[in-house]
């Protein structure tokens, strides 16, 4: 029995039942529709998952290359783009792999820039991304970003307590819930740490534990604005909390989320 493969079955399956919100994915298309009108743009997700953001953009008609290191998460995107011609997936390790050039836009949605995995530095792998991004466009192309920003990270990534995000069954008849003790944050590093497990109890009543220890850097706006500038993206737009306001300088209170559209120069 291939205990890894039980797992990351069951957590794609929840992820895809869970992760199911549409604000950003509307968001989106209507910026594109606002920004490129009646443009057929060739687009990149990077970490692109089971599909939320890419199905999506190629339903509307653009040319979708997206690509993810989780082969359980791609299949998800696969059957859910049956018919899609539009829409190419690929396995890939967005930090260490090359992500190709010409493309019109590339998008780092779904919080991907504070959930990169690596065995090295958290911080360089955000600024790396940003730098593929850039690498992967055509001069005038457009990067964007849509990622979790406060004013005040520890209020949010910091503090000890038990919560349960996902909870359910399978469609091999596995079930279970991923249990978390919230995380300790580092004003100095930015670095939020801390540990989850996933409890399962197979469709043989066998029970699993998988526990894992986690870590996110969280990145400030001056940060991520030096990054853009740094690989040659000029920020041409920013949106806070997915609504028509600017984001601010300094941030706000009530600022949760930065989405910024900057174009390659």
């Amino acid at each position: 029995m291939d205990r890894e493969f039980i797992f990351r079955h069951w957590y794609a399956d929840m992820y895809e039942r869970f992760e199911n919100q549409t604000d950003d994915v509307e968001f989106l298309l209507e910026h594109l529709g606002e920004h490129a009108p009646g443009a057929t743009l060739n687009i990149l997700e990077a970490a692109c998952g089971g599909g939320r953001l890419a199905v999506p953009l190629a339903k509307a008609g653009h040319s979708v290359t997206g690509f993810d290191a989780d082969e359980r998460m791609l299949l998800k995107c696969v059957n859910r783009s049956r018919g899609l011609a539009n829409l190419r997936v690929y396995r890939a390790d967005g930090v260490t792999t090359d992500w190709g050039s010409g493309y019109d836009l590339v998008v780092l949605g779904g919080n991907i820039l504070i959930n990169i995995r690596t065995d090295n530095d958290y911080e360089q792998a955000q600024r790396l991304f940003i730098g593929k991004a850039a690498k992967a466009l055509r001069v005038g192309g457009h990067a964007w970003l849509d990622f979790d920003l406060y004013a005040d990270p520890a209020a949010v990534f910091g503090g000890l307590r038990e919560s349960s995000y996902f909870a359910g069954t399978d469609d091999l008849g596995n079930s279970g819930r991923s249990v978390s003790y919230g995380g300790v944050y580092n004003p100095v590093t930015r670095i939020c740490a801390g540990t989850n497990h996933i409890e399962l109890t197979l469709n043989t009543g066998e029970r699993l534990v998988r526990p894992e220890v986690w870590r996110k850097h969280i990145p400030t706006r001056e940060q991520v604005f030096g990054w853009l500038g740094e690989a040659g993206l000029a920020v041409e737009r920013t949106y806070k909390n997915l609504t028509a306001a600017p984001l601010p300088n300094p941030l706000d209170e009530d600022c949760r989320r930065a989405t910024i559209w900057a174009r390659k120069i």
